[in-house]
């Protein structure tokens, strides 16, 4: 629960973000959170001194620069997650719920899905998101 906890600050999220494209020194981090969240150098750092003591990113030191790099552990920590959440909700079976809260019509041969326009109107947010919506 501490890696959700972490990665629950918007802040710490989007870096999360930008390193899952790769390699970045602090100071390309920085820039790429300073101005979308307007917050300063220090608290870009203490947030990736967060991620980084938590074992979420990995740190070299290359010259004059700290390269930060988004670790392995991420994403298996993730999927971990979301696995254990499913297996949660199965017994609940919160899938014959449609978008409204109302309930589906279970006798239905399979469920209504995304239409045309692509509009929430999906009968389970769970499987309409899996694929990255989330």
């Amino acid at each position: 629960m501490e890696t959700l906890f972490l990665l629950a600050h918007p802040l710490r999220w989007r870096l999360i973000e930008v390193l899952a494209s790769g390699e970045h020194t602090s100071g390309q981090l920085a820039d790429a959170v300073q101005f979308e969240r307007g917050v300063g150098r220090e608290a870009v750092s203490k947030h990736l001194t967060r991620l980084s003591r938590a074992g979420l990113v990995t740190t070299r030191v290359d010259m004059n620069h700290r390269i930060y790099r988004l670790s392995p552990r991420v994403i298996g920590a993730l999927a971990g997650l979301v696995e254990h959440l499913q297996r949660l909700r199965e017994p609940a079976q919160y899938d014959d719920l449609d978008a409204d809260g109302e309930g589906a019509d279970i006798g239905a041969e399979r469920p209504p899905t995304w239409d045309e326009e692509g509009d929430e109107g999906c009968w389970c947010i769970r499987k309409s998101r899996q694929m990255g919506a989330i």
